[in-house]
């Protein structure tokens, strides 16, 4: 009876975190550069036992676990904002924390700090960082898809975009930004990604998708309390059988 409570009892943990996981996605349906994350589930530990010659299965359940953050790119939202960028292809930017540490993002909502440098809508600095001269408006500022940055015909820098192997393993450090780890590889120069100026990507939550998969977790979290119940009262009953006799 134990093994029932205890697979049970992993079930409803495993769906709690898939709750968690679409309700922060759902948290996010407005958020530019946002990339749903995905959960998926697998067996806990089976073992086998022999009883009377014949083999028989024992599990402890299911866990769930992070898959990373979905491919798939959100739909283009113009903005008309000369300093407003979306990444075509793989790709991030390249951002310098206030701390000093690299993060990545999507999120092309740029801006001008005090000393007109380029920033994200955070607060963190383009890396390599890009300076707009003072008297030069931000709609005189054209980017190319190569990422290069003019003010007229002077060349004000390049936006260089990176990308890593493994885009499911990057850490979220908060921000719609990312950090790199040793599972996800470092930041490397992005090949074949290209920019569009006055437009950001949107998130590429999907309302409907994510309701129906709260809905079917809900279901089974549901499901394994009630098993939990059940195996309670089989408990007490053996209890007082063993009790009485």
């Amino acid at each position: 009876m134990l093994e029932g409570l205890y697979a049970a009892a992993a079930g409803m943990s495993a769906q709690e975190q898939q709750l968690n996981t679409v309700a922060n996605n759902l948290a996010n349906l407005s958020t530019d550069g946002y990339h749903a994350e995905r959960v998926a589930f697998s067996d806990l530990l089976y073992n086998e036992v022999d009883q009377a010659g014949s083999d028989t299965t024992t599990g402890a359940g299911a866990t769930a676990r992070a898959l990373g953050d979905s491919a798939q790119p959100g739909a283009l939202r113009q903005t008309g904002r000369p300093l407003d960028l979306a990444i075509a292809g793989e790709g991030y930017f390249e951002l310098k924390r206030p701390d000093g540490q690299l993060a990545l993002t999507r999120d092309g909502s740029f801006t001008l700090n005090s000393k007109r440098q380029l920033t994200s809508a955070g607060g963190a600095l383009l890396n390599p960082p890009i300076t707009v001269p003072a008297g030069v408006a931000e709609s005189d500022v054209t980017i190319g898809a190569d990422g290069t940055v003019r003010a007229g015909t002077k060349k004000l820098g390049t936006i260089s975009l990176v990308d890593v192997a493994a885009p499911d393993k990057l850490l979220a450090v908060g921000e719609g930004t990312f950090a790199t780890t040793p599972a996800s590889g470092p930041a490397r120069a992005a090949s074949g990604a290209r920019l569009t100026q006055g437009a950001l990507e949107g998130s590429d939550v999907e309302m409907a998708s994510e309701m129906a998969t709260m809905e079917s977790a809900q279901r089974g979290y549901q499901m394994n309390s009630t098993a939990i119940q059940i195996e309670g009262q089989m408990m007490s009953i053996a209890n007082q059988l063993v009790t009485q006799s």
